[in-house]
């Protein structure tokens, strides 16, 4: 275990997350808010007496291999949410320390749960900063260090980028790894300015950019108490397409700037995407709509209902009161799948699911025919045998932590399907429905036991689980 290397990446990370501290410290002392002036000078403080001696002290950064890639990725995701957590709390906009780490590890993983019951009373500081977190790990601080900071070698990057970029078969989007990371950043900046400036026709620049910086990270952390229920239809159509974008794998955006357009018609995971949007929409809006008279309103707010879900945004539109639950059960499965490996949305991932369903017919075949040999392919191209079994364990892995979550949640007073039902929210990364009673009770008045199991659920979904199953493997930690 290389702990020089692992000790060094977690303190830069430190103090990457103290410069993203900067911005809501200048807007707290525009505003002239003390409370939030002093929470952030707290934080930045506190991360940095943390993060420079960890990151400059000591010999010399080296490479980082498989298995020291994950601690480091996992240990830097810990270490990140907890000192993310003082602003609120050294600020006073959240009372209890179990609160305030709740709302940073659900910024950070991309969930969108909040403590907060009234998030307009809080300061305008703490709320940028809470979207921060969002766009900060949408893409991931760790691939942004990528970008930044050239790595001793190769492969020490490409483990780091596998342990934290979200899908089954990460990889280099061209030759150069540091490359790679500048041009998924590229692309990550380019969105969210532009989805601001287009909000900017019609909203004020504080709205813009929050509702940007939580959209293209999947994230769904809104300034509204009723999410984007008050904004304009022009307002929400244009979030709604920035959500289905950033459900998309960013590396099909890479075939557009390069023009390798055959790529893009060979990819079954985006064609299957759009079809379960469309078809989740339809479904949706002819089971539901009361209150939904109007044709036009019952399909915009179905499409934009069916988009927010399987990109794990999450934002809403109308009272999830008229949804019927034939349409909380369509929601309940565009949790599971998500969006398409390589976004920032979380869940299970489409490729992940097509790739079980291939392997459960290939069982089903040789069970019929045996000794017959089935290749399973993606995109034309063969799966290898590895890549099926970790996809398997994932999803055995996913199930099981789900059951045992829904059991430790019944003991806050709530059924076992509700406590699936919010397990699932959790790591699949949406965070609909626990915080605003959807289908459970709100964040607010869990215990801290509640509070520890879906935070360590939302660590496992945004992880994808296996870079933080690793921490507790007494192997690990072995010479």
């Amino acid at each position: 275990m290389n702990f020089n290397a692992i000790r060094k990446t977690v303190g830069v990370i430190l103090c990457i997350e103290a410069g993203f501290m900067l911005p809501p410290l200048i807007f707290a002392l525009c505003d002239g808010d003390a409370s939030a002036i002093r929470g952030f000078i707290v934080s930045i403080a506190a991360v940095l007496l943390v993060g420079l001696p960890c990151a400059f002290i000591g010999r010399r950064r080296s490479s980082l291999a498989a298995r020291d890639s994950c601690v480091a990725v996992a240990l830097a995701w810990i270490v990140m949410s907890l000192f993310g957590a003082v602003p609120y709390y050294a600020g006073g906009a959240v009372s209890s320390i179990s609160g305030a780490v709740f709302e940073t590890i659900s910024g950070f993983t991309t969930t969108g749960a909040s403590v907060f019951t009234d998030v307009e009373s809080v300061s305008r500081a703490v709320l940028l900063w809470r979207s921060i977190t969002n766009w900060l790990g949408g893409m991931g601080v760790l691939v942004f260090l990528l970008a930044i900071v050239p790595m001793a070698r190769e492969s020490g990057a490409l483990f780091l980028l596998r342990a934290e970029f979200p899908g089954p078969m990460a990889g280099k989007l061209v030759p150069r790894m540091q490359k790679s990371a500048k041009l998924l950043y590229e692309i990550y900046i380019l969105m969210t300015l532009l989805q601001t400036a287009l909000l900017l026709v019609d909203l004020p620049l504080f709205d813009a950019v929050n509702i940007s910086l939580t959209t293209v990270s999947t994230g769904g952390f809104a300034v509204k108490n009723d999410s984007l229920m008050s904004y304009s239809r022009y307002a929400q159509i244009v979030t709604e397409v920035f959500m289905f974008l950033c459900g998309v794998s960013f590396s099909i955006f890479y075939c557009l700037v390069a023009r390798e357009f055959l790529r893009i018609r060979k990819n079954h995971e985006l064609r299957y995407y759009l079809i379960i949007v469309v078809l989740a929409a339809l479904l949706m809006g002819l089971s539901s709509g009361n209150g939904l008279e109007a044709p036009g309103d019952r399909l915009h707010h179905a499409l934009f209902n069916s988009v927010a879900v399987i990109s794990t945004t999450a934002f809403v539109t109308v009272d999830p009161g008229i949804w019927t639950d034939f349409a909380g059960g369509v929601m309940l499965l565009l949790m599971l799948t998500g969006p398409m490996a390589g976004s920032t949305g979380g869940g299970i991932k489409l490729s992940r699911v097509m790739i079980m369903l291939k392997s459960t017919f290939r069982a089903l075949s040789q069970t019929i025919v045996p000794n017959s040999t089935h290749l399973i392919r993606q995109d034309g191209e063969i799966v290898d045998e590895e890549t099926v079994s970790t996809v398997s364990s994932f999803a055995i892995a996913y199930a099981v932590f789900a059951v045992v979550s829904g059991v430790l949640l019944t003991l806050e007073g709530i059924t076992f399907g509700q406590g699936i039902t919010t397990a699932v929210s959790a790591m699949s990364n949406v965070g609909l429905g626990i915080d605003s009673g959807t289908f459970t009770m709100g964040v607010a008045h869990m215990s801290v036991l509640g509070k520890a199991v879906l935070c360590f659920d939302m660590f496992l979904g945004r992880l994808e689980i296996f870079p933080l199953l690793i921490l507790f493997a007494p192997g690990t930690w072995r010479k």
